[in-house]
């Protein structure tokens, strides 16, 4: 019996203003357009290499392409003579331009509605971690064009939905901040968006910041209130607790457990259908 395939996504989420479908389709096809290179980490580094331009639903599919920068003019190493190579060792080394090694692709989606991509995070053995393609988006959108024309554009990985429960893990907590960014989820009315989109554009601000600090020897107190104000920070921010545990002082943070949904697939099953079904499971 065959060996099952394993694969896991992971979420990002992308938000401008005004944030409309048009604008994030705009945004999605521009980044593509740029033909960028973007640092990962290290020498890893990415491009968006395909992108389904033609197709006018509310999920965008497309491919990111990674590879390593190899450095011609640093110092290489000839792994025979177990010394540094030789002028002439290196002069006879000719890679072209254009051509990158130890290339890795992985599948990805635009919800433009949603404004939420989501990735391959795990494939066939290949890992593009959260923290890599948060770095590699926030690269992209950080150049002079797509600023001037989409403005700010803020990325963050979508956080686990019992990361809340990780905060509430701390039997006594001590310090709790909260960050909601702009557009945030529903939190205590149909129309809480509306009304703190409308508060922070009065204030000219793109984020609210909530801290709470507990009275000398308790804890903050959890209620429905505070549980929203959390849930809320899990796709539009972060949420940091500190206090106190059996074994002393503890800290936690929502943006350390990232949401993943995974599954197990047999061979024969093309890849790129088990990816869009993934992300149809991360969507709902």
């Amino acid at each position: 019996m065959a060996r099952r395939h394993k694969m896991e996504v992971g979420g990002l989420n992308v938000r401008v203003h005004p944030h409309s479908e048009d604008i994030y389709r705009d945004l999605i096809h521009d980044l593509y357009k740029l033909r960028r290179i973007a640092k990962i980490h290290g020498d890893r580094h990415g491009l968006i290499t395909t992108l389904d331009r033609r197709s006018r639903e509310p999920v965008v599919g497309g491919i990111i392409t990674t590879f390593l920068e190899i450095d011609s003019a640093g110092e290489w190493f000839n792994t025979e003579t177990m010394k540094e190579a030789s002028d002439n060792e290196i002069e006879a080394i000719v890679i072209p331009d254009n051509l990158r090694p130890n290339a890795k692709s992985f599948r990805f989606q635009f919800d433009v509605v949603r404004h939420e991509l989501v990735f391959e995070h795990y494939s066939e053995g290949d890992v593009l971690t959260h923290n890599s393609a948060l770095k590699f988006f926030k690269n992209l959108t950080n150049v002079r064009s797509i600023g001037n024309k989409f403005g700010l554009v803020d990325v963050n990985i979508i956080q686990s939905r019992g990361s809340a429960e990780k905060i509430f893990s701390i039997p006594r907590i001590t310090d709790l901040e909260i960050l909601i960014e702009k557009p945030n989820a529903d939190i205590w009315g149909e129309d809480f968006e509306e009304q703190a989109e409308e508060h922070l554009d009065e204030k000219n601000a793109r984020s609210m910041r909530v801290s709470y600090k507990s009275e000398a020897g308790q804890g903050i107190r959890r209620d429905v209130e505070l549980e929203a104000l959390i849930r809320a920070s899990v796709n539009n921010g972060r949420s940091v607790a500190k206090g106190y545990g059996p074994n002393g002082h503890l800290i936690v943070s929502t943006d350390s457990y990232p949401r993943v949904e995974q599954e197990t697939y047999e061979p024969d099953e093309a890849p790129s259908q088990v990816f869009a079904r993934l992300a149809r499971i991360f969507r709902r």
